[in-house]
């Protein structure tokens, strides 16, 4: 399974000893993974969903991102998910 890694343009001080720079994501997903989108209320929800399931961190960290990493980490991923996930997700 491949990692791959994104430096963030704006690093978080997720808390008071963890300051996040990078974040590095798997790019495979399981069904079951798949499923855990599907219950999202909005696009916003599920690209969350799917950024803390492949970097492993909690949704909360990926909330605290700068809105220019979160729309950035979605075209890093864009080209190693779309078999996964088609054209609807990201």
């Amino acid at each position: 399974m491949d990692k791959l890694t994104y430096s963030l343009a704006k690093p978080v001080q997720f808390t008071p000893t963890r300051l996040i720079e990078d974040l590095s994501f798997r790019t495979e997903l399981t069904v079951r993974e798949l499923r855990r989108l599907e219950g999202q209320d909005s696009n916003v929800g599920a690209t969350v969903a799917l950024i803390s399931i492949l970097s492993g961190e909690p949704a909360e960290l990926i909330d605290a991102l700068d809105s220019k990493d979160y729309y950035k980490i979605q075209e890093f991923l864009l080209p190693f998910l779309k078999d996964s996930l088609g054209d609807g997700m990201i």
